[in-house]
């Protein structure tokens, strides 16, 4: 995997990312269900809090990984952190919703790889007509 020259532009500096997401669902679509709860800052979470610990949680430790300037050991603490806190999130989903740990997914039995990955995912998992699809709704660069 090749870096973007705007990723090596700011290895090591104090050069700031400047990243915006634009997606305009319909609000009773499920990608506006979700967008409207994110955007709700609560006593809980802020907004920003919601969104950067899913990010981190789901991609910290890839983002080193494909930056290549960390240690081995501090790359696997990061994922062992990345797991722990997935973990947390699944307990409070199962506590939330009143799920049992040996509840298997209706789909799980029927998992084939995902686009561009060797990793299952649901093949009777039906995804919804999807109005943040187009490559102009997330703006990325580096400033």
């Amino acid at each position: 995997m090749t870096k973007p020259e705007s990723a090596k532009k700011g290895q090591g500096s104090t050069e700031q990312v400047n990243f915006s997401f634009r997606c305009q669902p319909k609000r009773d679509s499920k990608y506006g269900m979700l967008l409207a709860y994110i955007n709700e800052d609560s006593a809980e979470l802020t907004r920003r809090e919601r969104v950067l610990n899913a990010l981190a949680a789901f991609w910290l430790p890839f983002a080193y990984h494909y930056q290549g300037e960390i240690s081995p050991e501090e790359l696997q603490r990061l994922a062992r952190s990345s797991v722990y806190q997935l973990q947390l999130h699944v307990q409070y989903l199962r506590d939330t919703f009143e799920l049992s740990h040996t509840e298997p997914p209706a789909y799980a039995l029927h998992a084939k790889p995902a686009r561009n990955s060797s990793h299952p995912v649901a093949e009777n998992y039906v995804e919804e007509e999807d109005d943040c699809e187009t490559e102009t709704d997330i703006v990325s660069s580096w400033h």
